[in-house]
């Protein structure tokens, strides 16, 4: 047996990170960070939100959250885990699941009005033009502009893998941050990646910030990086097709 709360405080404290920042970066608001460093577990709801909260946050700070998680069970009665009332689903991500398939009915909503219009629009043009050709009267018409040429398969796949960032969690389980322009940009996405999954990000400029780098892979247009190492959480800048850590 070993005491979690000293555990995560001083992994914290050895990374030089304030309880604000914690907060900032995972999300989890600071008296529950407080109280997984003191074991004061009955302030969260229940069992399922402390498992969710303790993986996030040993992840962040670069430690087995099999571990951490292992030895809060071998502390809580059975009983109290089957009462849970979510079912031990994770309390970082999930709620925006739904949101996420109602963005894609509206946008498939919207593709379909824009191509009944232009459809539409191009029926309109084809009634109006003249029936009869120059040629048939005869008269001389200017000749027939080349068609212009159409971009190549591999012209056609560069541009659509430019400025595209993939994160592949292919070793394991790694908490990721990433945000636009800097480490004080706009966040485009926070939690735990999942072994086995990926995210892709599009952006002239990603900030990136990897609890566990040797867990992904990280695919800047197309191309592979060179393979991450490591266990604490380091911070990655990706621009111009390359992925660089962060001065």
């Amino acid at each position: 047996m070993f005491e979690i709360g000293n555990t995560l405080r001083e992994a914290r404290v050895r990374r030089n990170l304030t309880l604000q920042q914690v907060e900032e970066d995972t999300k989890i608001r600071v008296k529950y960070v407080q109280a997984m460093e003191n074991e004061d577990f009955d302030v969260m709801p229940g069992a399922t939100y402390v498992k969710g909260f303790l993986r996030t946050y040993s992840e962040y700070l670069g430690l087995d959250p099999d571990v951490i998680i292992g030895e809060y069970r071998s502390r809580v009665s059975p009983s109290r885990e089957k009462d849970e009332p979510f079912g031990g689903s994770s309390v970082i991500g999930k709620p925006h699941s739904h949101r996420g398939r109602n963005t894609l009915v509206f946008v498939a909503i919207l593709c379909l009005l824009v191509l009944g219009v232009i459809w539409v629009l191009g029926r309109g043009g084809e009634q109006k033009a003249p029936q009869t050709s120059p040629s048939a009267l005869g008269i001389g018409g200017s000749p027939t502009p080349k068609a212009s040429q159409t971009a190549s398969p591999s012209q056609a796949a560069a541009a659509k893998l430019k400025d595209v960032l993939k994160i592949n969690a292919a070793f394991g389980d790694c908490w990721m941050q990433v945000r636009r322009d800097s480490a004080t940009g706009t966040v485009l996405s926070s939690g735990t990646l999942a072994k086995g999954h990926s995210r892709k990000f599009k952006g002239k400029v990603l900030w990136v910030r990897l609890g566990s780098p040797s867990m992904v892979k990280l695919v800047v247009e197309g191309k592979t990086q060179p393979p991450l190492s490591g266990i604490a959480p380091v911070d990655y800048i990706v621009k111009n097709g390359k992925a660089k850590k962060a001065s």
